[in-house]
């Protein structure tokens, strides 16, 4: 019996960018927040002796209560405590493994997690350079995770395959030039970008005229490349689909998800789409995708993907928008889904909370229950939040902003339970965004 260690950065594609690439000026750009670090803590193992290691330690409510519905797992954390994280400059996953290889003081205080990291088959929300690996659970190389996830390269391939897509790639001074060719609106996308991070919708000309200036200082100054400008879609339905390539390159189709975006950010999943299913199962999606996954481990990737996709307004099953060759927030619904046996009616949604003082989960889990909003073991329905730790953080000023997120089961709206969650947080000096 291998026991599989499950472990979760958030923002992978920091690490991959190349800093030789065309990039969005950056105040068109989102950053990162601290809390994106403590979202690890939503990552549930398929298995009883599964280890799921977090940054800080979860939340000793959150996981009785996930215990309660079914789902145990083993829990190790980097850090004793958020104050200790915070103490040591909140290091994220690659600072982490940078300390490791060193010979300092500080690659000491992380022996137990490289223990723990290569004595386990890792199953990571991404696969990142730097991180401890076995001769028996080798991990791809970086130049095959940067291929995979490249949205330029991505676009490429599928022309390539004569996989349907409209995407312009732009590498050099010409294709920059072609971006005042292209009709308005168009989305502008960075090689790496997620959630609205390296993503700019184009709705006029004088905008490009701007943008392509910007490029042109850059490739002045030796950049090129990693450029994709896409038309903007009629859009019915976002949707994504999960799968997993093996090391033997055996492609496993996990599931499919619609998906709730708010502009280009990401805000939720339906698990609840057998009218979708029917749809794409009549197109060539799944031909067409099972083609690129393969072309992906021929250039050495392995490991889970999601695959971004839409249904148009005239019922064209748009296949590949973007390839994100990590796990997702779709496949850990579908995990979240088979961990607590929980039947087809399930969503996942994503809130920004902004609150006052750190905020006890505890508190939360009492005023949920108490409004019978709080799915427990036996019940129906319900909802089950995933994370903690975002709402721990000490603000920095009078107001912080951390993010919740909660899977919803049954025939409730989600707006019947937004209501009463915005309600127990008005009570508790928070709010949603």
């Amino acid at each position: 019996m291998h026991t599989c260690v499950y472990w979760a950065h958030l923002d992978p594609e920091a690490s991959w960018c190349d800093s030789n690439n065309l990039s969005l000026p950056t105040p068109l750009g989102a950053k990162s927040t601290l809390q994106l670090a403590l979202l690890d803590d939503m990552f549930v193992p398929a298995n009883d002796y599964d280890i799921a290691l977090t940054i800080v330690p979860k939340c000793p409510a959150l996981h009785d209560y996930h215990a309660s519905l079914g789902a145990r797992y083993l829990t190790r954390s980097v850090f004793e405590s958020l104050d200790a994280w915070q103490l040591a400059g909140t290091p994220a996953w690659p600072d982490i493994f940078a300390s490791m290889q060193t010979s300092g003081e500080e690659a000491v205080a992380f022996s137990a997690v490289q223990d723990i990291l290569s004595s386990s088959i890792q199953s990571p929300y991404a696969y990142l350079a730097g991180a401890p690996a076995s001769g028996e659970h080798p991990t791809p190389e970086l130049s095959a995770i940067r291929y995979a996830n490249s949205k330029s390269t991505i676009t490429q391939l599928c022309h390539q395959l004569e996989i349907p897509g409209l995407g312009v790639v732009i590498e050099q001074q010409d294709d920059i030039n072609r971006l005042l060719e292209l009709d308005c609106p168009f989305v502008l996308k960075e090689a790496f970008g997620v959630s609205g991070k390296g993503a700019y919708l184009v709705k006029e000309q004088r905008i490009t005229e701007r943008l392509v200036r910007h490029f042109q200082k850059q490739s002045a100054s030796g950049k090129y490349g990693g450029l994709v400008a896409q038309p903007w879609l009629d859009i019915e339905i976002d949707f994504s689909s999960q799968w997993h390539i093996d090391k033997q390159g055996e492609i496993t189709f996990i599931g499919l998800c619609q998906v709730e975006n708010k502009g280009f950010r990401f805000s939720g999943i339906e698990l609840c789409c057998q009218a979708l299913c029917d749809v794409v199962a009549q197109s060539n999606y799944d031909t067409h995708v099972r083609r690129l996954l393969s072309e992906l481990f021929k250039r050495g990737y392995f490991g889970p993907v999601c695959v971004d996709s839409a249904l148009l307004q005239d019922s064209t099953v748009y296949a590949v928008i973007e390839v994100n060759a990590r796990e997702s927030m779709g496949s850990i619904a579908l995990r979240w889904q088979e961990k607590l046996s929980l039947s087809n009616a399930v969503r996942l949604r994503q809130y920004d909370v902004h609150y006052q003082s750190p905020l006890k989960l505890e508190v939360m889990l009492n005023k949920l229950a108490a409004r019978g909003a709080l799915l427990k073991s036996g019940q129906l329905g319900g909802i089950v939040p995933l994370t903690a730790s975002s709402l721990a953080l000490s603000p920095q000023s009078s107001l912080a902003k951390g993010r919740w997120i909660q899977l919803e089961c049954a025939s409730r709206s989600s707006d019947y339970y937004r209501t009463i969650l915005q309600s127990c947080l008005l009570e508790m000096g928070a709010s949603l965004q």
